[in-house]
């Protein structure tokens, strides 16, 4: 796997993460715990995003 590959893989990874959490947050509105859970899953998604970002920009040119 390349440095290329796995910065694809953590964002398609990070997209999904946000938009599970988003919903786990919206409909978490009868469920506190899920309400929170969306909301760390949101946040961690970016910083899959951003180890994403750093690895790119670390990454030799191809």
């Amino acid at each position: 796997m390349t440095p290329a590959e796995i910065v694809a893989r953590l964002r398609a990874v990070a997209a999904d993460m946000e938009s599970l959490g988003a919903a786990m947050d919206y409909f978490g509105g009868f469920n506190g715990r899920m309400t929170q859970h969306g909301r760390e899953m949101v946040g961690a998604a970016g910083i899959a995003r951003e180890w994403a970002d750093e690895i790119e920009a670390e990454a030799p040119p191809q």
